[in-house]
């Protein structure tokens, strides 16, 4: 059981050491498919996805830094853009080695709104 909990709580700090390089990672810029790195490790990382101005079917690609992901969260800068970004279709590809979906924003999104993609090894949080 203690085994469990430290692996979790050196996943958290691992976490928590990704998500600012994500937002500085260069965002995708807006066209009807882009393909973002996802900055981290192989045992997490990050990837931001620009959804300022609004996308509408907008397919979006992530290279993944390992095959072994699962999507742990999605959070969204700044917060008054919560709810105004729609994510279907999404899957893993190539051994999953990438990650898919399709983006929809709303066209009011400020500039510099994104959204930060976050994934992990082992089972989703």
């Amino acid at each position: 059981m203690t085994h469990l909990l430290r692996r979790r709580c050196a996943q958290a700090t691992a976490l928590a050491a990704v998500i600012p390089a994500a937002l500085f990672a260069a965002p995708a810029v807006a066209a009807s498919s882009s393909t973002v790195r996802c900055v981290g490790n192989g045992y997490f990382c990050g990837a931001t996805v620009s959804i300022a101005g609004g996308a509408s079917n907008r397919v979006v690609t992530i290279n993944l830094t390992d095959t072994d992901f699962k999507r742990v969260g999605v959070r969204v800068l700044p917060a008054s853009s919560k709810g105004s970004f729609s994510i279907s279709q999404a899957s893993f590809r190539n051994g999953g080695s990438q990650y898919r979906f399709k983006l929809n924003a709303v066209q009011g999104n400020p500039p510099g709104a994104k959204i930060i993609l976050l994934f992990a090894a082992g089972t989703p949080a």
